[in-house]
């Protein structure tokens, strides 16, 4: 987490005000509001990577990586699927497709993961 979210995050505690917490983290209250939005996207990006990947999550990865590197998706998801075992989260099978991928691919599959609230 970005040290700016961090410190005003920090003294988020339920019963400071926003203009509290602003005035203790040495921001304004528009960054206070800025900071606690990016904590909860990344909660919610948390979520999505500690979900199971099931068939509906799993097809809709293959189709977003075979937009990156063509009709070898549903190879390269299948096999990590195998490695990964029983009940894979999606973050473990991101990470496993991602070390297949050259360094450009690798980003843009990221970009899509984030884009498509898959990750």
């Amino acid at each position: 987490m970005p040290y700016a979210t961090w410190k005003v995050m920090d003294l988020v505690d339920g019963h400071l005000s926003a203009a509290e917490v602003a005035r203790l983290a040495g921001v304004t209250e528009a960054e206070v509001v800025q900071a606690m939005d990016e904590a909860g996207r990344r909660a919610r990006s948390h979520e999505r990577l500690l979900r199971p990947v099931d068939a509906e999550l799993q097809a809709q990865i293959t189709r977003m990586l075979g937009s990156v590197v063509g009709p070898i998706a549903g190879v390269l998801v299948e096999e990590a699927m195998e490695d990964l075992g029983a009940e894979p989260r999606a973050g473990q099978l991101f990470q496993h497709l991602s070390h297949e991928l050259e360094p450009h691919q690798r980003s843009a599959f990221a970009h899509l993961a984030r884009e498509q609230e898959l990750a």
